[in-house]
């Protein structure tokens, strides 16, 4: 075993159980294997470069066989309680959207007023128009799971939680998470400096990549989902080394990110002066 690991020098996470020394981070007790730390196909280890074992279907091509944008919208922000509303699912070819399958749910609660005002469903519309709830989620989740192509959303850690959640509270089967990619984490590791209140949103930023949309583009499940597919396609061509990843390899790398922005979030809370 590897006595020494590092921090990737993109993204400058150092693995659990380790701490930075200079250019390097030396394993705890624990021990890190470099094949447990995909986080870029080269690292920087004592002064030297070394190479990383990545997994056999590594390919820099894989985003033309396709992915699927999906987003929710919902009765509210509790992962374990909101229930899905409407979602979209935009399934794109290289860097084109191709087609889009949306769907209208009948929910067991009510959806709270100031939701509706998000996302324009009412209780009636969705009583009256909306698909049978497990048949909606069982549906949604073998067209995610059953294209075998990768899941790009803009919050991940929000709409993938929040759906599997919705799956289990009727003892039906999650969506894998193996191949789920996420827009606002990329962005978040890649841009790490964006001036100005609320700047990580959605709207602004598309606008930072250059994603211009009309007022009228907003607020619903699928365009969501068409706008978190173009940033995450605007994010391959602002930061090429992501597609030195694999997929699954991405995957586990933005829950590394997720993990680590969520620590320093927490940690720069705890240095704000009590009010």
């Amino acid at each position: 075993m590897p006595t020494t690991a590092a921090s990737c020098r993109t993204c400058f996470i150092v693995p659990p159980g380790c701490f930075v020394a200079g250019y390097s981070c030396f394993a705890s007790s624990e021990g890190i294997f470099h094949d447990q730390f995909p986080c870029c196909p080269r690292i920087f280890v004592s002064h030297t470069w070394f190479d990383i074992p990545m997994s056999a279907d590594l390919s820099k091509h894989w985003i033309h066989e396709g992915f699927i944008a999906f987003d929710t919208e919902t009765t509210g922000v509790e992962v374990d309680s909101a229930r899905v509303v409407t979602a979209a699912a935009v399934v794109f070819e290289g860097s084109v959207p191709l087609y889009t399958r949306s769907w209208l749910i009948k929910v067991d609660v009510d959806i709270p007023e100031v939701t509706t005002a998000v996302h324009g469903i009412t209780n009636e519309m969705s009583q009256a128009e909306g698909q049978e709830q497990s048949a909606a989620l069982v549906e949604i989740r073998d067209f995610l799971a059953g294209s075998g192509m990768p899941i790009v959303c803009f919050n991940s850690g929000f709409d993938i939680p929040l759906f599997n959640a919705n799956l289990a509270r009727l003892g039906l089967d999650l969506l894998p998470t193996d191949q789920v990619l996420c827009s606002f984490v990329i962005d978040k590791q890649c841009n790490k400096y964006v001036k100005g209140k609320a700047q990580r949103r959605l709207k602004p930023t598309a606008d930072r990549y250059g994603i211009e949309l009309t007022e009228e583009d907003w607020h619903g499940a699928e365009a969501d989902a068409r706008v978190a597919g173009q940033i995450f396609l605007a994010e391959l061509a602002a930061y090429p080394e992501l597609s030195e990843f694999s997929v699954t390899d991405l995957s586990a790398t933005v829950n590394l990110w997720r993990d680590q922005q969520d620590r320093e979030f927490q940690e720069w809370l705890s240095r704000q002066p009590q009010r």
